[in-house]
């Protein structure tokens, strides 16, 4: 039996500029998903999942788009490896998980990620992580139609422990940017679930589109924010695509500034980290309308708590929030955080303390994920 693990993600910085091919800077969880299994005779891949119910029953030959529910997913993947030209043998396994789901921490593509490097390995093949990210987030598309970027699938495969990771989006150039060993990463969940399929995100890459279509190849990497600003309002774009694309420009230098940050010798500069994520969560709340009411109240409440530096993270319309505390603080911060807002909105709402964790990868089977400096919390 082997075992396969591929972690979820958080975004600290980097919000919806993946597909506009801009600079991102999430990191790896030290919670995600696991695959184990075996090859077995004969060409299907079944694929048991206790949250699921009924098992995924897969014949690799038959078009993924045959498939329903989670099944589809399990298909879309298989489907990629064949036509990556991965013969993929027949293999029985069962998933787990430690990953809230609908969070907004990529659990569809922790999923994606550990059943293409699991079922790829078990087939013989070795992906290299940059591969198995554009595999897995192609899989994604065939799965859900969902246009997503390549940042969560590259999260999840490239991650190093102890490190966020920039990706430029529109090169795939990478490289791994150290976090403080002072710094606790939070994330909170709202309790508000959202399905990127049933919400307005298709939308918003359009609408981002829209605006990337009357500027000049390069103007948003390139130029500075107001000249880019500038030029859209002189193409005649809509008021709702320019400020979809004013939070895409601005959103760019809000990055380089949180890796300059977390890079400030000999400790972070905590402020700009505040300055920065304050910002963005109003982009996001304001010109990008992907917030929603807890968020934001999550957000300042845990400002008001002590945190360093708060903002919503993932794609929206629910899901959860990032916050960077002192780690001596960062327990009773979180727990006084998520006290308020329940008792606020009446929600169930989860805190997990965790730091970077490692890409995916082959574990031990039963191998319990090392949670030494993490805790899960959820209130009622």
């Amino acid at each position: 039996m082997e075992a396969y693990r591929a972690p979820g993600r958080v975004n600290l910085i980097g919000e919806h500029v993946d597909y506009a091919g801009g600079l991102v800077l999430p990191a790896a969880l030290e919670c995600g998903v696991t695959l184990v299994g075996e090859e077995t005779t004969g060409p299907l891949v079944r694929i048991e999942s206790e949250p699921f119910g009924e098992p995924a029953i897969i014949d690799p030959s038959r078009p993924s788009a045959h498939y329903e529910g989670w099944a589809r997913y399990v298909a879309a993947v298989i489907s990629e490896l064949v036509a990556a030209g991965i013969a993929v043998r027949g293999f029985t396994g069962a998933l787990t998980s430690d990953l809230p789901a609908g969070s907004g921490l990529s659990s569809s593509a922790a999923l994606e990620v550990c059943l293409a490097g699991g079922l790829a390995r078990a087939s013989g093949v070795q992906l290299d992580g940059m591969a198995l990210a554009r595999l897995a987030q192609r899989a994604e598309h065939r799965a859900v139609g969902v246009p997503c970027g390549i940042m969560d699938q590259a999260a999840s495969s490239l991650g190093v422990a102890g490190h966020a990771l920039l990706l430029d989006c529109a090169s795939l150039d990478y490289r791994q940017v150290p976090m403080p060993a002072n710094l606790s990463i939070l994330v909170i969940d709202s309790g508000v679930r959202r399905r990127l399929e049933d919400s307005a995100y298709a939308e918003r890459r359009r609408e981002v589109e829209l605006a990337l279509q009357a500027l000049p190849v390069g103007a948003v990497r390139d130029w500075e924010p107001e000249r880019v600003l500038r030029t859209a309002r002189g193409a005649g774009i809509s008021d709702t695509c320019m400020r979809r694309l004013r939070h895409v420009v601005s959103e760019l230098p809000r990055v380089r500034a949180v890796v300059a940050a977390l890079e400030r010798s000999p400790a972070a500069d905590e402020a700009s980290l505040g300055e920065s994520f304050a910002a963005g969560h109003a982009s996001l709340r304001d010109d990008f309308e992907v917030s929603v009411p807890e968020l934001d109240l999550l957000v300042e409440l845990a400002r008001e708590e002590g945190a360093i530096a708060a903002r919503m993270t993932g794609g929206g319309f629910g899901g959860a929030i990032v916050a960077l505390a002192q780690t001596d603080v960062a327990k009773a911060m979180g727990q006084r955080t998520v006290e308020r807002y329940v008792s606020a909105t009446g929600r169930t709402a989860t805190l997990l303390i965790t730091r970077a964790g490692a890409g995916s990868g082959t574990a031990s089977p039963g191998e319990v994920p090392n949670h030494t400096d993490s805790n899960m919390i959820a209130t009622l």
